[in-house]
C-alpha cells in the first residue's frame, strides 16, 4: 500500500477545486497517493487531528483564489472574515504538525497560513502582489534541503497572490527569495514542513486555466504569454516533496 498524503483545499469554485486537484495528484502521484477535503467543511473533527491524520503520511495546505488576509478588502469583507475563521479552525492541527513534525508543504495561502500562525503578519502589498512567472533564486545551499537540491540555483516560478508574508517567521529558514517583489518565497520549518508563495503544482497549462477560474487576478489586457512562463522547474519541488513523504513512511514502517 503507497504512503498517503491528506490536501486540504481552500476553494469553493468547483471548477478550481478539480483543477488544483488534478494538478497536485498529477505531480505528487508519482510516488504517493493523496485524498483531498475542504476547510469549510464542519462535519470533520478539526480538534482530533491526530485522528485526521491516522492514515496519512504529509500534508499539504492548497492556494485559494477566494480567501485573502487582507487582500485590499474592507475588516468586515465575507472573504476576510472567513480567513480567520480558517486560523481559528486550524489552530489543532498547526499545533500538532509543529509538535509532531509532520512532512508538510503549504502552497500560496497554506504558506501564509502556516506564516501567521507561527507570528508573522500577512498583509497586501501592492509591490509583491502579482499573477505571473517570477524568477525565485536558492539563497542556500540546495544540498542540506532535499526538496530543491537537482533544481538549478534560479528558475521562474508561477504566481497568483495579493498578500505577502511581512517577514520570515520566527524558527523559519528562507530557503528561496524573489527579490523586492516576493522576499519570502519559499520556507522550511524544523526538518520536515515546507512552504512556498509560488505554486509549484502548477504548469503554465494548468496557470491559464486558473486565471480563467479567478476573476480579478489578470491585469485587464494582459497576454498569458507575455506574463507567463512555461518553466517546469517548479514542479520538481511537489515532485520531491512527495518522494520525502514517501521516504519517511518507508523509513517508519521499517523502523515498526
Amino acid at each position: 500500500m503507497r504512503p498517503k498524503i491528506l490536501c486540504i483545499q481552500f476553494r469553493n469554485n468547483k471548477n478550481s477545486v478539480e483543477q488544483e486537484q488534478a494538478s497536485i495528484e498529477r505531480e505528487a502521484g508519482v510516488y504517493t497517493d493523496v485524498d483531498f477535503i475542504s476547510a469549510t467543511d464542519l462535519t470533520i473533527n478539526w480538534n482530533a487531528p491526530a485522528e485526521l491524520m491516522s492514515e496519512y503520511s504529509g500534508l499539504i495546505l492548497g492556494g485559494s483564489g477566494e480567501f485573502d488576509f487582507d487582500g485590499n478588502r474592507e475588516a468586515d469583507d465575507p472573504a476576510k472574515m472567513t480567513t480567520f475563521e480558517f486560523v481559528d479552525r486550524l489552530d489543532a492541527l498547526f499545533c500538532y504538525l509543529f509538535e509532531e513534525d509532520v512532512p508538510t508543504l503549504g502552497i500560496c495561502y497554506g504558506h501564509q497560513l502556516l506564516g501567521y500562525f507561527k507570528g508573522a503578519q500577512v498583509k497586501y502589498d501592492v509591490v509583491q502582489k502579482k499573477t505571473c512567472s517570477h524568477e525565485v533564486k536558492l539563497v542556500v545551499d540546495k544540498e542540506d534541503h532535499f526538496l530543491f537540491s537537482n533544481l538549478p540555483d534560479s528558475f521562474q516560478a508561477h504566481y497568483g497572490h495579493k498578500d505577502a508574508l511581512d517577514r520570515v517567521p520566527e524558527g523559519a529558514k528562507l530557503i528561496m527569495c524573489g527579490g523586492d517583489k516576493c522576499k519570502v518565497s519559499a520556507l522550511r520549518y524544523k526538518n520536515n514542513i515546507f512552504t512556498t508563495q509560488f505554486h509549484p503544482e502548477m504548469n503554465f497549462e494548468d496557470m491559464v486555466i486558473r486565471i480563467k477560474n479567478s476573476p480579478g487576478y489578470l491585469p485587464e489586457g494582459s497576454v498569458f504569454e507575455e506574463i507567463f512562463k512555461d518553466d517546469i522547474h517548479s514542479n520538481t519541488i511537489l515532485q520531491n516533496f512527495s518522494k520525502f513523504v514517501a521516504m519517511k513512511a518507508d523509513t517508519q514502517v521499517s523502523v515498526d
